[in-house]
């Protein structure tokens, strides 16, 4: 049935805490005879944590919440002995050490057995620092598993099929990439496709690139490096572009156009068309070489995911050959 859902307008990280606040708390056992669903749901989320940090269930007697303590999103004290730290994510990430610090800002608090936990519903190019600072991600997929048991067992409850259905929405967007035409995919397909990359084994990162028009989507890898400069590739949506980087201004105006000419002159031999951009920058990143429509489709316009990553590895062969005398 379409009908409006509360979460399409509740889009903030603070409106998702009120949610994963609202599900840990129907944990609590004085909620047992309630809603025997929904209680049993909010033990299972509860349950999903402890199995993140490979800990056994635990019997839950009681459950504390609270919210934006010493900047924490959420902390939820089981039993009084395990605290559960989360830092919950739409699209942005993690900054400043932030991790660290709530850790560390809990255990001055008495909070010793910590089971922290990143709640993420967007992707992002890496989560070393997740793993470096101890959390464990709780990732969109997750959760959707976790809340279509609970649907799938009968539960009924407009907030819970909110939630489940918003979740859906983000899923498919990112999902787009794999049966829609490149001109209909959507911002979040961008990041679907970049994460589908890296699970292809094309190793690199990704992220949002601020511009003048209004930024994209990068994907950036197979760096190289010499004396002078950095060489690597980027993918700016549909264009895959030769990328340097050089710190010292006074070489870029000669180091741009030596490093053009060599992509040009071997392009070629690797079928691959490498064009002069149409503006050469003049900063410390700057584009030298651009192959547009790099993406392979089929007859109906849908990417041929094998056929595209054989020419991203073209590409790397390219680059691999242009900068082996370097």
């Amino acid at each position: 049935m379409n009908k409006p859902n509360l979460f399409q307008y509740a889009t903030s990280e603070l409106s998702q805490d009120a949610f994963l606040c609202w599900l840990l708390e129907w944990a609590d056992p004085q909620y047992s005879e309630t809603d025997v669903q929904l209680h049993n749901l909010g033990k299972r989320f509860v349950e999903a944590i402890f199995s993140k940090h490979q800990q056994p269930r635990v019997r839950i007697e009681s459950i504390n919440i609270r919210r934006q303590l010493d900047g924490l999103d959420i902390l939820a004290v089981i039993n009084d002995g395990f605290a559960i730290l989360i830092e919950d994510k739409t699209y942005t990430s993690d900054h400043s050490g932030q991790l660290k610090r709530y850790c560390e800002a809990m255990t001055k608090r008495g909070y010793k057995n910590q089971l922290p936990i990143y709640y993420k519903i967007g992707n992002q190019g890496n989560y070393k620092s997740i793993e470096e600072a101890g959390y464990k991600l709780f990732h969109r997929k997750d959760m959707l598993q976790l809340l279509k048991q609970g649907i799938d067992q009968g539960i009924e409850d407009s907030i819970l099929s909110n939630y489940y259905e918003r979740l859906v929405s983000i899923e498919e967007s990112h999902e787009m990439y794999k049966n829609r035409p490149l001109e209909k995919w959507e911002w979040l397909s961008w990041h679907g496709f970049y994460t589908k990359l890296q699970e292809m084994n094309i190793e690199g990162d990704w992220g949002y690139v601020a511009n003048q028009t209004g930024g994209f989507n990068g994907f950036w890898w197979h760096r190289k490096e010499d004396t002078d400069s950095i060489q690597y590739l980027q993918l700016e949506h549909e264009k895959l572009c030769f990328k340097i980087k050089v710190s010292d201004k006074e070489k870029r105006v000669k180091l741009r156009f030596d490093w053009c000419q060599k992509m040009l002159g071997s392009c070629s031999e690797y079928k691959l068309p490498f064009k002069k951009p149409k503006r050469f920058g003049n900063g410390t990143y700057m584009t030298v070489a651009v192959l547009n429509n790099y993406i392979v489709t089929d007859e109906n316009g849908i990417i041929d995911i094998e056929g595209t990553i054989q020419t991203l590895r073209k590409a790397e062969d390219l680059l691999d050959a242009v900068t082996a005398n370097i």
